[in-house]
């Protein structure tokens, strides 16, 4: 009796395990998705995921930010502009508290990043992405799980541009590999 309820326990976690599977992209692809935001000009910008180091504490993590908050970041941190053709990769380094904040930083943790991730099934959105049976998204929660959401997309190879009249109104689109 006990190694039914056994293989029973297992296929079900194996299971589930598929249903939030994910399926990450390559950072080549990645990067070519950042540039892409960066050059996108409209009133509607693309989320992007970039490595921030806080040059003050150490810390290192993933960030999603818009790409136009992106481009203040590095302005506020060294005054010049970022040149999308000229990046090598999407590792940035912050000592401003201003810049720091202009990405995002402290929105969330990398731990609530991994507890959002659980809910959703990445594997199946990205799916419909893909075969543009989901090409847009509401979000009625704060702007938190807004972020957290672009970010699993955005390593998932699904470019999410925000809504230019309603900012909650999201848009999809695969440029995975």
């Amino acid at each position: 009796m006990k190694l039914p309820l056994l293989l029973f326990s297992l296929a079900l976690g194996c299971l589930l395990l598929t249903a939030n599977a994910q399926t990450p992209v390559n950072e080549p692809t990645k990067l070519r998705m950042f540039r892409a935001a960066l050059a996108n000009a409209s009133t509607a910008p693309n989320y992007v995921v970039v490595v921030v180091k806080n040059r003050a504490t150490g810390e290192l993590k993933e960030v999603c930010t818009e790409a136009p908050f992106m481009e203040g970041a590095v302005q506020r941190e060294n005054g010049s502009a970022l040149s999308p053709d000229q990046l090598k990769s999407r590792y940035f380094e912050f000592s401003s508290k201003d810049a720091l904040r202009n990405v995002g930083f402290d929105i969330y943790t990398p731990a609530e990043l991994s507890a959002f991730a659980r809910t959703v099934r990445v594997a199946e959105v990205v799916e419909q992405v893909k075969t543009d049976k989901l090409t847009s998204k509401i979000f009625s929660g704060g702007r938190k799980v807004q972020f957290m959401f672009a970010h699993l997309m955005f390593n998932n190879g699904v470019m999410m541009t925000r809504g230019y009249l309603v900012g909650n109104v999201c848009e999809l689109a695969y440029l995975g590999n």
